[in-house]
């Protein structure tokens, strides 16, 4: 974040490698998904769309984490499809939008504060007719209702938000009528690149949890470790980490140049939910039943990744976006 708003101006690159660190030294998975929901799905990419009014009222508290904020997209028929959204957003005469629909599966929503909406405005336009509104938990009309029994994650509370004919003023809207899709486009490179920057953190930690194991534990042929099996497969855990590791830097890299890559950022979110669950799944298999009653809290990480595979868009939706470019020679 910029100084002027409470931040260092150290740049997204900086931010991912801090979230990682966080991960690394021990910070709970549901946390770090929510943290990286609230900054990059939301506060940081929305700064750059906000008009002076909107930033005095909303980026300090935002910032800080006085303010929490859930990006309210996903829907029941299309997922975060902006050409199915069914949420509907019309001018009421009196200088405000009437607002109504239902969005799904939306982190942080049991505890946000503040709700960043994305609507179909102008349903004739297709994307093009998007519009993104900021809209307050305590606006009537707003319900959220908390989900029960999600795998995982317990950290990052996630909750379906109903909109019923809920009044907003003009000023709520985002980057203009009709910016939406662009909105919405920002907020995906940053959520995409580095919501699970922390979680990438964690995986290295577990893998050297599980390493610093099989070198204690032994049988009659000494120490696990050094079964070669075992390295090669802890190995193999390492070299899916840094190889999303590196995807992931790349696209920061690319946003802190100021480039559009959504190619990018769907690539980096690709290789790292595809690296945590595969990581998640060898360390249950090298820690055999250590692993299941869960010591080093193996089994739990389990849960937590397989998430990710849909998060941001799942696997198949990032691999679409990858196919598109292909053949350009250009960032997308």
């Amino acid at each position: 974040m910029p100084a002027e708003w409470g931040g260092r101006d150290l740049g997204f690159l900086a931010l991912v490698r801090a979230l990682e660190a966080l991960g690394q030294g021990g910070a709970e998975r549901g946390f770090l998904f929510a943290l990286g929901a609230h900054l990059l799905g939301v506060t940081i990419p929305l700064a750059r769309y906000l008009n002076d009014d909107q930033q005095r009222e909303w980026v300090e508290a935002l910032a800080s984490g006085r303010t929490l904020a859930a990006l309210a997209v996903t829907e029941t028929s299309g997922g975060s499809n902006p050409v199915t959204m069914s949420t509907r957003a019309d001018a009421d005469g009196d200088g405000g939008y009437r607002i109504s629909g239902e969005k799904v599966f939306i982190t942080n929503a049991p505890d946000a504060d503040l709700f960043l909406v994305l609507t179909s405005e102008k349903p004739d336009r297709g994307g093009f007719g998007l519009t993104a509104f900021l809209v307050p938990k305590d606006t009537p009309g707003l319900r959220v209702t908390p989900h029960r029994g999600t795998l995982g994650m317990e950290g990052a509370p996630m909750g379906t938000v109903a909109l019923d004919d809920c009044r907003v003023p003009a000023r709520a809207v985002v980057g203009g009528s009709g910016a939406g899709l662009r909105v919405f486009s920002t907020c995906m490179q940053w959520e995409r690149t580095g919501i699970l920057a922390g979680l990438l953190g964690a995986a290295e930690r577990d893998i050297a949890r599980a390493t610093a194991r099989l070198r204690e534990k032994r049988d009659g042929r000494g120490a696990l470790f050094e079964h070669e099996t075992v390295a090669l497969r802890l190995a193999r855990m390492q070299v899916r980490l840094e190889g999303a590791r590196l995807l992931l830097y790349r696209a920061a890299w690319e946003i802190d140049q100021g480039r559009r890559d959504l190619a990018g950022a769907a690539t980096a979110k690709f290789a790292a939910s595809e690296a945590l669950v595969e990581i998640a799944l060898d360390l249950m298999r090298v820690t055999a039943g250590e692993g299941w009653t869960d010591p080093q809290g193996l089994g739990g990480g389990l849960a937590d990744v397989v998430g990710t595979l849909s998060a941001s868009g799942t696997s198949d939706v990032q691999l679409a976006i990858i196919a598109r470019t292909l053949g350009r020679g250009g960032p997308a």
